[in-house]
């Protein structure tokens, strides 16, 4: 299992994702319809199922698997991981149930599982990757021409498409592996039409996908009664949970101002009524869901309780984050050399990794890196384009908590390749070289020349002092100098201490 990675995505970056289907596109969802042995017996005899009290937090284990292609590029970006993380555990705090990392994510190069068409492969995929003793969730560009789907002895499969800020794809997905229907059970692959009479029952396809394995093999299918407006047959018909609504809608619908469905259905009585696009587990639009039903939460919790308690841990282990990080280094504005830069931020409590980006985007719309570190400090090592502004950000989390923002973004600025030095033997070191009115000079000094009483004075041409001041002798020292005022020419910055004297001379651009 790979971790703790690096992803380098690049000015290119956006064409990645500019590739994949729009969740439009996509089937809302590919789990083979059917109502859960367990969730039948759970209904039919609930005072068998001892259940955690309601005031409990149920904390489940969650194992991500990110694929990528087999050069790794397309994998989903560590900051869409943590909205969609985030996401997923505001949906499901009003059920008591929140999940968390069991561990690092899981690399996964393969391109066939990346941009699998059938469930078969997905079902490969899951039985060759999955952890022990979690929900397995895996993410791809494409996962069988769906938004997602549930394998209940498996994992769930998420399109990066579909999860984001806003989208309930993920908690779709996971109610199912959870035990719950879709609230128009028997529906799947049908169009409603309310100028025919509403059957009374329906029969269904149960594996959804047995013609890829077979197309010999006749379709298994199931009957599914269809539930009347009035409740008589709620707990036998359809999802089987009487506080979710008849719904025959089994294609992406857009809701009303009150989260109704636009078109009008009928039951098989006559009965007029709306399907209800609050509901995880319909297929209304994402901006039309907001919650699960009472009874599809004691559901989900009962089944964790009963069934995936392998699933479940005692008690966080980590605590929320309410902090951000400080920038520390290089200081906001600060020029550097175009390589061997060292970002450095302050820790955060209860924070155990840390997300950076740095890009020539202020706004962040391209990342040109993001990286995922335990650590506070990184040290870039490849050569950035010199003479130009990089911004950079940090952001905290851990394996609980990720609803987190990124600390006030700052900026660097790369001299010219050809402005600045190498270190001397001492290595002592002062850049740029080449100047623009207004622009610091940096000095890095070894550790024997730190601890001293030091000055520095410029001097012109002509050898006159137009700059002088005491300075901290720090390894690394920002001089800000008055050269707005100064003619462009050559100057000689001289730096004494007691260990000697080191001199550099510097070019001033004109304005």
């Amino acid at each position: 299992m790979r971790s703790l990675f690096t992803l380098v995505l690049g000015l290119f970056a956006f064409s990645l994702f500019a590739q994949e289907p729009s969740k439009y596109d996509l089937a809302p969802c590919g789990t083979p319809p059917g109502i859960d042995p367990w969730l039948k017996e759970y209904y039919a005899h609930p005072q068998n199922y001892v259940t955690a009290r309601s005031i409990d937090t149920l904390y489940v284990a969650l194992q991500l698997h990110l694929l990528a292609k087999d050069n790794g590029s397309g994998r989903f970006s560590p900051e869409r991981v943590l909205a969609a993380f985030c996401q997923l555990n505001a949906d499901y705090a009003p059920s008591g149930i929140r999940f968390f990392f069991k561990n690092d994510w899981d690399l996964i190069d393969n391109t066939l599982w990346y941009q699998h068409t059938t469930i078969p492969q997905g079902i490969d995929m899951m039985l060759t990757n999955n952890v022990d003793s979690a929900l397995n969730a895996y993410f791809a560009a494409s996962v069988a021409g769906n938004c997602g789907y549930n394998l209940k002895y498996a994992g769930v499969a998420i399109a990066h498409s579909c999860a984001a800020s806003g989208d309930h794809t993920w908690a779709h997905e996971v109610g199912h592996a959870l035990s719950l229907p879709h609230p128009f059970i028997g529906w799947e692959g049908k169009n409603y039409n309310s100028a025919n009479p509403t059957p009374t029952q329906v029969t269904y396809d149960y594996t959804y996908f047995h013609d890829t394995i077979d197309t010999q093999i006749p379709a298994p299918l199931d009957t599914a009664l269809v539930e009347y407006l009035d409740g008589s047959n709620c707990d036998i018909a359809a999802d089987l949970i009487c506080d979710t609504k008849p719904d025959y809608l089994s294609n992406r619908w857009p809701c009303d101002g009150q989260s109704n469905s636009l078109s009008k259905e009928y039951d098989p009585a006559g009965a007029s009524f709306y399907s209800d696009g609050t509901l995880y587990m319909s297929y209304s639009y994402d901006e039309c869901q907001t919650r699960f039903s009472d009874e599809e939460i004691s559901a989900m919790r009962a089944n964790l309780v009963s069934v995936k308690s392998a699933w479940l841990a005692d008690s966080p282990a980590e605590q929320d984050i309410t902090g951000m990080p400080a920038l520390l280094m290089p200081a906001d504005g600060e020029n550097t050399p175009t390589t061997g830069i060292t970002l450095t931020w302050s820790s955060v409590p209860h924070a155990t990794h840390y997300l950076l980006q740095y890009t020539r985007i202020s706004s962040f719309t391209v990342k040109e890196f993001e990286l995922v570190t335990t650590d506070t400090s990184f040290t870039i090592t490849s050569n950035l384009l010199p003479n130009k502004n990089y911004y950079w950000r940090v952001r905290p989390f851990n394996h609980w908590y990720a609803c987190t923002n990124f600390a006030p973004q700052q900026s660097f600025f790369t001299t010219p390749a050809t402005a600045t030095t190498e270190p001397d033997d001492d290595g002592w070191r002062c850049y740029p070289t080449l100047l623009r009115p207004g622009q610091a000079l940096t000095l890095e000094l070894s550790p024997k020349w730190l601890n001293q009483n030091s000055r520095c004075s410029v001097y012109d041409a002509m050898g006159r002092q137009v700059w002088q001041a005491g300075i901290e002798a720090t390894s690394r020292q920002k001089l800000s100098l008055p050269s707005g005022a100064w003619p462009a020419g050559a100057y000689t910055l001289v730096y004494y201490a007691e260990t000697g004297v080191k001199t550099r001379v510097f070019i001033l651009a004109g304005k």
